[in-house]
């Protein structure tokens, strides 16, 4: 039978040896095991420069994901880095074909339609917005193209810290994300009278174009579940933004946003006269052109409604149900993955979207 001393030294030698199993387990750099030579002398291993700067990467590493955890960072899906809970709430970002716009309390105040193509945004700044635009008011508004921003900007919502006159602060909030459909091919575009009545007499002889209850115009048949990442619908806005045109003809763009909560089946067109007067320098030096957004055939207009522009439904976050002001009187910090993008998007850091 163990006397009370042998009972003690061997829990001690228990516990010791449970103490250094879990320092083992949950340390991602365990101690170095002395080892004794018959003599008694023991021979410590002394780290090496080596191994501190890999013990020193591997704590920031786990630091950092510490930090990720603590922040509610889950693992991004899709094509574009999206988190789960982003696609979840807006399916449209699955998608090539996605849109989204963001009110922008800047320099001036705006909106930003953004539409995706090539793995970039092509941006507008919509000084009054899509919305209130009227066939029997003002039938067309100035759309400045701005410069093309990154994918994570797409659902960015914050205050970016600026102050200007009448208190007013500076901030991004989330209005609304869907999917653009191209709903008119690109030859139909023409600048003289005489060449647009020869459109005319050719469309009598094409199929005609269903409309909604709305008016608006039905995507092409191409925009369907034969489509379902959006691959043709990105090819058609690629090409009707970037053909080649002869001289003295418009660029024009024929859409419909849908898919949103507030932009559910709102069809537009984009129109670049052909004029260089359209052209201007932003802040940063890049060349901003001056489209017209109107109205379709069919649509007399959309009027600010349930409240209007500062009410509930037209006034609020699609991400977050705050307000512009709201949005504008905190601060959250811009997406980690904004560094990978920022050599290819840095022209766009900066005032680029202010009108």
């Amino acid at each position: 039978m163990q006397s009370k001393e042998d009972q003690e030294k061997e829990q001690d030698t228990a516990i010791a040896a449970v103490s250094s199993l879990g320092e083992e387990i949950t340390s991602p750099h365990p101690k170095k095991r002395r080892r004794t030579d018959p003599g008694g002398r023991s021979d410590v291993q002394v780290p090496t420069t080596n191994s501190i700067e890999k013990t020193t990467k591997t704590s920031e590493r786990r630091v950092g994901a510490e930090n990720d955890f603590r922040q509610g960072t889950q693992p991004t899906v899709g094509p574009w880095g999206f988190t789960q809970d982003e696609v979840d709430r807006f399916p449209a970002l699955k998608r090539r074909n996605f849109w989204c716009i963001q009110r922008h309390s800047a320099t001036a105040m705006h909106y930003d339609l953004r539409m995706q193509v090539d793995g970039g945004t092509v941006s507008w700044a919509v000084p009054k917005g899509l919305i209130g635009i009227s066939k029997n008011g003002e039938s067309s508004r100035m759309a400045v193209e701005t410069t093309i921003h990154p994918i994570s900007y797409t659902t960015y919502e914050g205050a970016d810290g600026r102050h200007f006159s009448a208190g007013r602060k500076g901030g991004t909030l989330l209005w609304d994300i869907g999917q653009y459909a191209i709903t008119r091919p690109y030859e139909d575009d023409f600048s003289s009278s005489e060449e647009q009545a020869i459109s005319r007499r050719k469309r009598r002889h094409r199929p005609q174009r269903r409309t909604d209850p709305n008016g608006g115009l039905h995507h092409l048949e191409s925009e369907s579940s034969d489509d379902p990442e959006g691959h043709h619908q990105e090819d058609l806005f690629r090409q009707a933004l970037f053909r080649p045109l002869q001289y003295g003809k418009s660029r024009s763009i024929h859409f419909t946003l849908k898919g949103g909560r507030k932009m559910v089946d709102h069809p537009f067109i984009l129109i670049l006269a052909a004029s260089s007067k359209t052209t201007s320098v932003s802040s940063v030096g890049k060349l901003k052109k001056t489209w017209f957004l109107r109205l379709p055939k069919g649509v007399d207009g959309y009027p600010w409604d349930r409240g209007g522009e500062e009410g509930d439904f037209w006034g609020r976050s699609v991400k977050s149900g705050r307000t512009l002001k709201e949005v504008c009187a905190g601060y959250i910090a811009r997406p980690d993955r904004w560094k990978s993008e920022e050599e290819r998007f840095k022209s766009w850091f900066g005032d680029a979207d202010d009108v």
